[in-house]
């Protein structure tokens, strides 16, 4: 019989469908049968092009009332069926699942894919909130980090879980090498026309949700900031492609500070490998990651990045020929971007380290990784 797996995914957005569709992508069919059970979103068609082909079936949990119930799908679902794993993306898909499963007791395995962030534990119900997600997450078998520095984060901000009965591993991220390590004749010409761009003008790439974590303000700080000095004295662009979130926000940011000839916004791609490919550099100013798939498909593309040194982000960019800046310094970007853009030695090294970075991120390392945990806990 094969094995199944509930996937229970809250936010299937950014990076998180993007491990689901690299990593899952390596499970036998013939060995495993998944369920993804997800809250809908904004890529919700793109969520479901992406399972098509894999041992995934996709099941939507829909709202009740306006209010995401994704427990009562789960208890639903575990009660109807029957599985030998839970899989939870997130910690909040986790505590859902965690909740449902107290009945059922399946092995659970909880990948972290994000910090948490004060706002959820805050409050005058801040003590309730803590007392049950301790007591939910205590029906976990195994914490996974997509990186060591988010795996601390989860276990020093509740150490209470680090208990004998718990597992705590890392198995780091990795991408599909072979789509963002491949060759393609002159993609900068490829991209400038698609996207109706000059040739002399210099391309910062921005990849990913508008959203404060990913720092795109810093990048509006910093654009002004060049664009106030002068420097350096040729004409740049950053080009977007993100979902919507706070993108409208940061547009009238852009029309507010008269900074329109430096921005094109160009909205969400499921495959950005031939656009990247393209671009010039790659800035990000984040504020924390998890262990960022951004980051090491740009290093597959050859395409010098800028890195804040912020969680997450530094353990990806580690020995690596990225050009690093503090979070939080936006005259450090502008400083950043000013020298990628007037020496050409950061495009020479970002190339040259490409065949490094193709063996060092790929996604089969994790993958393989992955299966051995999974046959591990089922096989018990």
């Amino acid at each position: 019989m094969k094995t199944r797996i509930l996937i229970v995914c809250q936010w299937p957005l950014g990076g998180i469908r993007t491990y689901m569709k690299y990593v899952y992508r390596h499970f036998p069919a013939d060995e495993f049968e998944m369920t993804l059970l997800a809250s809908p979103s904004v890529v919700k068609e793109h969520v479901t092009r992406d399972m098509e082909g894999l041992p995934v079936t996709v099941k939507w949990a829909p709202y009740f009332h306006g209010r995401k119930v994704l427990f009562w799908h789960v208890f639903k679902e575990l009660r109807t069926n029957k599985y030998d794993l839970i899989h939870a993306q997130g910690f909040i898909s986790a505590f859902h699942a965690a909740a449902a499963n107290w009945f059922f007791k399946v092995p659970h395995v909880l990948t972290i894919h994000g910090i948490i962030e004060q706002g959820y534990l805050e409050g005058w119900l801040a003590p309730i909130k803590r007392f049950i997600f301790r007591g939910a997450m205590k029906n976990v078998t195994v914490f996974h980090g997509v990186g060591k520095d988010i795996l601390e984060h989860f276990r020093e901000r509740f150490p209470s879980l680090d208990h004998p009965r718990s597992r705590w591993i890392t198995i780091t991220n990795g991408i599909s090498t072979q789509r963002f390590g491949r060759t393609k004749d002159n993609p900068g010409a490829y991209l400038r026309s698609e996207c109706g761009i000059a040739d002399d003008v210099f391309i910062f790439g921005f990849f990913g949700r508008f959203i404060p974590q990913k720092g795109f303000n810093y990048i509006i700080d910093a654009v002004d900031k060049l664009a106030k000095e002068g420097k350096p004295a040729r004409d740049f662009l950053i080009l977007s492609f993100g979902g919507t979130d706070m993108v409208n926000e940061y547009r009238a940011e852009v029309g507010r500070r008269g900074l329109d000839k430096y921005f094109q916004f160009e909205g969400f791609r499921s495959d950005i490998s031939d656009v990247m490919m393209g671009c010039d550099a790659v800035p990000m100013p984040s504020i924390w990651e998890a262990w960022p798939l951004l980051a090491a498909e740009v290093f597959c593309c050859g395409v010098p990045l800028i890195a804040s040194d912020c969680i997450g982000l530094r353990e990806a960019s580690e020995d690596t020929p990225a050009l690093k800046i503090p979070t939080h310094d936006v005259d450090a970007l502008a400083g950043a971007m000013a020298a990628v853009m007037s020496d050409d030695k950061y495009k020479a090294e970002a190339q040259a380290f490409r065949t490094e970075a193709v063996k060092r991120f790929d996604v089969g390392r994790t993958a393989e990784q992955m299966l051995r945990l999974f046959r591990e806990i089922t096989a018990r």
